[in-house]
């Protein structure tokens, strides 16, 4: 079964994400461990897709 292609363009890196939300790539291995943040995996890269940054924070705006 073929999935469809994810535009790569709007998944963020872990650096990406780390700078954007000014914490290390270390934490958000942590709360990706934890359970607390979703995390999508291509080839041997992890990627934070645009919903789920957006989820996190609205939860954690709460």
């Amino acid at each position: 079964m073929i999935k469809s292609p994810i535009p790569h363009s709007s998944y963020l890196t872990p650096a990406e994400l780390a700078a954007k939300w000014k914490v290390t790539p270390i934490t958000l291995r942590r709360w990706r461990k934890a359970g607390k943040l979703k995390a999508s995996f291509l080839g041997r890269g992890v990627r934070f897709s645009p919903e789920e940054v957006a989820r996190f924070e609205r939860d954690a705006a709460a």
